[in-house]
């Protein structure tokens, strides 16, 4: 047992004061644009945090830690292209500023707008399930983090994610998108406290020049450039930008803070400014690989090498401080991609299906039930489907 009473005390008051926040959100839910889009009332300092904490979560410094253990500093290159391209969306407001003048709640509905029902229907069903199968590996991946770090063994796993999985379904349930803006404020604020502490602590450890040769001895040239490292090279890259210019406008769990911003402009801000933290967020996590790979060596399993490293570098306290900003990044993503894809199937699958229109209460009541049945189908597909390798391949595809 890594864990300290110190750190489970730190890691309990975290999620108690996360509950008792996201619960209190749901005195503010009156009508369906409240639970989908929080009232289109987000302001640009919120919108940076909530757009932030959705998409910076476990998962995420999971699978950027293991491109770096795996590919060295030419990683670097898929940090650079998920900034540089949601940079340019918000100095441009290519996209995003029209989505946010039509006013919609979900993506699958601008194909009705513009073309059809039937349509509609169609991209609801087909992102829903590129969406859920996306979130399919993410309790997995979190469980196996957060067991390793609190030196469980990995017979612990499936109750790990089914506690993370209840403690998040509580406030999304109840509250929607108000609760979840609630509660990323917090868990912004949280995880990128543990960020910077595990930043720092493997830097010191590892130390930049053995960091270099670490990568220099194990990988050569590949290890730095990422024309040359047979994962990446000019198709990749490309790939990887036309990836980033769809992910950041049409993503459901996205383009909902577009929609829930008070104006257009406020949409562009919002970007531009979470592009500079997108760049850190990729970086920093691949910096966490590359020292995992230092200090414990090139045999290790890939994506349990950063959280094997941390269990060993950090004391008692900044341990329970980094688990508690972990456990932040983990349940803003999961809230956020829970209400996401319920959504879609409520709103543009079952919704459009009817011969009569939803009163906003009945709607309300089938984007709870669809919240509840996502919930279980991730909990099944994490506890039997096996990746066939790395995470960050598998999100690509989805």
């Amino acid at each position: 047992m890594n864990f300290t009473p110190l750190d489970w005390i730190i890691v309990l008051v975290y999620l108690a004061v996360t509950m008792a926040a996201g619960l209190a959100g749901k005195k503010y839910v009156l009508g369906v644009s409240d639970f989908l889009v929080a009232g289109r009332k987000i302001g640009p300092l919120v919108g940076i945090a909530t757009l932030a904490a959705t998409e910076i979560g476990t998962i995420t410094f999971m699978y950027y830690a293991e491109l770096g253990y795996k590919t060295g500093f030419a990683s670097f290159v898929n940090g650079l292209i998920a900034g540089g391209v949601m940079i340019f969306l918000g100095r441009t407001g290519f996209m995003v500023h029209k989505l946010r003048e039509l006013r919609i709640m979900t993506v699958p509905e601008f194909f009705e707008l513009k073309y059809s029902r039937r349509l509609r229907v169609l991209t609801g069903v087909l992102v829903s399930i590129g969406g859920v199968l996306n979130m399919g590996v993410f309790l997995r991946v979190e469980g196996t983090f957060l067991t390793i770090i609190a030196g469980l063994p990995l017979d612990y796993l499936q109750i790990t994610m089914t506690v993370i999985l209840l403690l998040e379904i509580v406030y999304t349930v109840l509250g929607g998108m108000v609760s979840i803006v609630i509660t990323d404020f917090i868990q912004f604020v949280m995880l990128s406290i543990g960020t910077v502490l595990v930043t720092v602590y493997a830097m010191t450890v590892a130390g930049w020049g053995n960091m270099f040769d670490a990568v220099a001895k194990t990988m050569g040239e590949p290890g730095f450039n990422p024309l040359t490292n047979p994962e990446y090279g000019w198709a990749y890259i490309l790939f990887q930008i036309l990836l980033w210019m769809s992910v950041d406008t049409c993503w459901q769990t996205t383009a909902m803070r577009t929609f829930s911003t008070r104006d257009p402009e406020t949409s562009k801000k919002v970007f531009f400014w979470t592009g500079f933290i997108y760049l850190g967020r990729g970086m920093m996590p691949m910096l966490w690989g590359i020292a995992a790979l230092t200090l414990l060596g090139p045999q290790q399993d890939s994506l349990h090498a950063m959280p094997q490293m941390i269990a060993r570098i950090l004391p008692a306290g900044i341990l329970g401080l980094v688990v508690a900003g972990m456990l932040a990044a983990t349940m803003s993503v999961n809230s956020s991609y829970l209400l996401g894809w319920s959504s879609v199937i409520a709103q543009d699958v079952i919704a459009p299906l009817r011969k009569t229109p939803m009163s906003p209460q009945r709607q309300i009541i089938v984007n709870r039930i669809t919240n509840l049945l996502v919930s279980l189908f991730v909990l099944f597909w994490g506890v039997w489907y096996t990746l066939p390798g790395p995470v960050w391949f598998y999100l690509n595809i989805t």
